[in-house]
């Protein structure tokens, strides 16, 4: 720990501004071997969001702030995060139990998966044009809901629609009701527990959303040390990943509307995707990550494929 090192290379008596904090922390993380896959593309970003949110301050003003003097107590929380970030190799979101997706906040801790989907995006354009009017949408279910978030943006995006979140995970459920209840939703968006369509029985909704665990065995034996705080059983779905999406699929258009559609999200496994089911007419839809990390499929192509 830093507070043990000897007077002169310790932070807590040699940083003094938010500047000196923000440039020490770049250099910790360059020196050390952190993975940066939660949101922040390099140290630079990291840094600041780390630092940013550490001290409750705005994004938008942070550079306001730079040449601002440090309380003791401030400057100690930060060098202790930015310890900890280095050295164990946590996830900065779950440092400050706070996440970000598409300019909402969400709580988070160990318990949940930290959010990230491209999902999220294709809900900020309304899933256009797949939708045509996200007020005559009635009823989503987010499949693996985890923190709750992409049903949270859900109904958001389908002001008149039911949502129900659902998941395997009761402790994941937990960070998603917080969640739930931050956003003022606890009258309107249903949270249950259970494995996929479990508990969901007779339930047919008019859109389908899932960022299912899809990480193949071979990657979860290799991966970064900061993975390896978040559960993995919202990671890891087999030898090819697909554990999850391969009993999905078969059970989604019993519980999809007529017109209906399911989202899924499959990282790297387009590959995997179509050679698990051959011929079935996949939709690859466009996102930040290209157009081979979420696909979409109707019921009625569903049904012409597995009703063979």
């Amino acid at each position: 720990m830093y507070e043990i090192a000897p007077l002169l290379d310790d932070p807590i008596h040699n940083l003094k501004t938010i500047r000196d904090v923000f440039r020490w922390a770049i250099t910790e993380m360059e020196n050390a071997e952190i993975s940066y896959g939660h949101g922040s593309p390099d140290s630079w970003e990291e840094a600041s969001f780390l630092i940013c949110r550490g001290l409750k301050l705005p994004f938008d003003h942070f550079d306001m702030f730079l040449d601002a003097a440090l309380t003791h107590n401030e400057l100690s929380r930060l060098v202790h995060l930015i310890d900890r970030r280095v050295h164990e190799k946590v996830p900065t979101a779950y440092l400050l139990r706070e996440a970000w997706l598409t300019e909402h906040r969400f709580y988070i801790d160990e318990r949940a998966l930290i959010p990230r989907s491209y999902i999220a995006e294709l809900l900020e354009e309304d899933l256009a044009p797949w939708v045509e009017d996200p007020y005559e949408v009635g009823s989503v279910l987010d499949l693996c809901t985890g923190s709750g978030c992409l049903a949270i943006l859900a109904q958001g995006t389908f002001p008149n629609a039911e949502v129900t979140g659902s998941d395997l995970s009761p402790d994941a459920l937990e960070v998603a009701k917080i969640n739930r209840r931050d956003y003022g939703m606890e009258e309107t968006l249903e949270l249950v527990q259970g494995d996929l369509f479990e508990n969901l029985q007779g339930r047919t909704f008019d859109i389908i959303i899932s960022n299912p665990p899809y990480v193949t065995q071979a990657s979860m034996d290799t991966l970064p040390s900061e993975y390896r705080h978040e559960p993995a059983m919202a990671l890891g779905a087999g030898d090819d990943g697909m554990d999850v999406v391969r009993r999905m699929l078969p059970e989604a258009a019993a519980h999809l509307n007529d017109g209906g559609m399911i989202i899924v999200e499959v990282g790297d496994g387009a590959e995997a995707v179509e050679a698990t089911f051959p011929g079935l007419e996949i939709i690859w839809l466009v996102t930040s990550g290209g157009d081979d990390q979420v696909f979409l499929v109707t019921k009625e192509a569903l049904l012409n494929y597995f009703e063979q």
